[in-house]
């Protein structure tokens, strides 16, 4: 991802994914992980008209299937070096917008999979990560986004992974 300058951005409201109250209870090992990220993207794309910061944002380049994430990414700048994963991805500007959303391995020790706040999402056999930031003067778009995974069967995840993991079901 390339930065751009530093500018001021006042108060950023940083938004995590909140727990969803749909469950995943699909261990279907035939999930299509790359078409149902793609159907989120192109579900995000059809927002652009009702939130200003999506106006940028390209189904068929925000989605990288190889990878299983999209990245958006809409007047941001060079992020503070004040530690935590904020500071590692560009912060958005007071109208501006920074997005992230990943389907990964349970068991993936990357950074950006092990944040503590971050709600335990499946779907399929797949963990997701969902982490926004959303600048102050936005018309916060975190719910129709969660909306939209919900509706491709993104929840809480349901079943026991590796003994004492975090998702661990406790009998």
């Amino acid at each position: 991802m390339s930065l751009a300058a530093p500018r001021s951005l006042g108060c950023v409201s940083v938004l995590l994914a909140a727990a969803s109250a749909a469950a995943s209870t699909s261990t279907d090992l035939s999930v299509d992980y790359a078409r149902v990220l793609r159907e989120v993207a192109q579900d995000i794309a059809a927002l652009k008209s009702e939130y200003p910061q999506l106006v940028d944002f390209d189904a068929a380049t925000g989605s990288n299937s190889k990878a299983a994430s999209i990245t958006y990414q809409f007047h941001t700048h060079a992020p503070p070096r004040s530690g935590g994963w904020t500071s590692g991805v560009p912060n958005p500007d007071s109208d501006g917008l920074w997005l992230y959303i990943d389907f990964h391995d349970a068991d993936s020790t990357l950074p950006i999979h092990t944040q503590p706040i971050t709600a335990v999402q499946c779907v399929g056999e797949k963990r997701v990560s969902f982490l926004i930031m959303e600048g102050n003067a936005t018309r916060r778009v975190e719910g129709a986004i969660e909306k939209i995974l919900r509706d491709h069967g993104v929840g809480r995840c349901m079943r026991p992974h590796r003994a004492g993991g975090s998702n661990a079901r406790i009998s």
